[in-house]
């Protein structure tokens, strides 16, 4: 990346921020002001120059680097919608029959619930398994770290692109049955035969991200980029 662009990088979100924190001093919030600061700072890179900064980043201090994240990548019609009868699947095995007495704390079956795992999963142009190894020598909480860098940078390169994504945890085993010793949480029988890629390479999902164009056919209206719904900084940052 080229110094001017660093540049522009950098000075666009110190100007947000900056923007965004005396409005809030002021206590005059003005919604259109902040969207158009928002819609200033995406607009300062283009796709090609968000994915070269996204092949540059790198954490250099270590020699021994991994690249533990493997995605299973379901873009055809057929392919989504086999994600989309599995997580139906799962999502009916964990539910129970509601007791007579009421004292079942399982989560009780919703048919919306399960007709709309099917229908995101159609919606979607792409849906990616994201999985990481298991078979590692560094701390496995750095594995998954690394995973959900690798996911932020797509979400990067997406917004960029004016695509829209999700990460989604469903389907995944939380703190139930045999849980893993490492994560805390287990991969139902179901979805790691789904998985299989047929390599041995021992893998867990961490769960799903759904991608798909978020103007679609009103691009040609003007549709705006959502705004984040983020509170105050200042809650969540302690200076020492």
């Amino acid at each position: 990346m080229s110094p001017s662009i660093s540049v522009l990088l950098f000075a666009g979100t110190v100007a947000v921020v900056r923007s965004i924190m005396r409005k809030q001093d002021a206590n005059e919030p003005n919604s259109n002001e902040l969207q158009a600061d928002a819609h200033a700072a995406l607009s300062l890179v283009s796709p090609e120059q968000t994915l070269h900064l996204v092949r540059n980043r790198r954490s250099i201090f270590t020699k021994q680097f991994t690249e533990p994240w493997r995605f299973y990548v379901y873009e055809s019609r057929r392919g989504r919608e086999s994600v989309g009868i599995l997580l139906q699947e799962l999502y009916k095995n964990s539910c129970a029959p509601v007791e007579d007495d009421g004292s079942s704390k399982k989560k009780h079956f919703s048919q919306a619930k399960y007709d709309k795992k099917l229908k995101g999963a159609m919606l979607a142009s792409h849906i990616m398994a994201i999985c990481v190894k298991t078979d590692t020598k560094n701390p496995i909480v750095e594995e998954v770290c690394s995973v959900a860098m690798a996911v932020q940078n797509m979400h990067l390169v997406a917004t960029s692109h004016g695509v829209g994504a999700y990460w989604s945890s469903g389907g995944i085993h939380l703190g139930r049955g045999n849980v893993s010793s490492h994560l805390g949480f287990v991969n139902p029988k179901e979805l790691t035969e789904f998985l299989d890629s047929g390599d041995d390479e021992p893998v867990i999902c961490l769960g799903w991200l759904y991608i798909g164009d978020y103007y679609g056919s009103s691009r040609a209206h003007s549709k705006v980029w959502p705004l984040g719904r983020r509170g105050d900084i200042r809650d969540k940052v302690v200076w020492r």
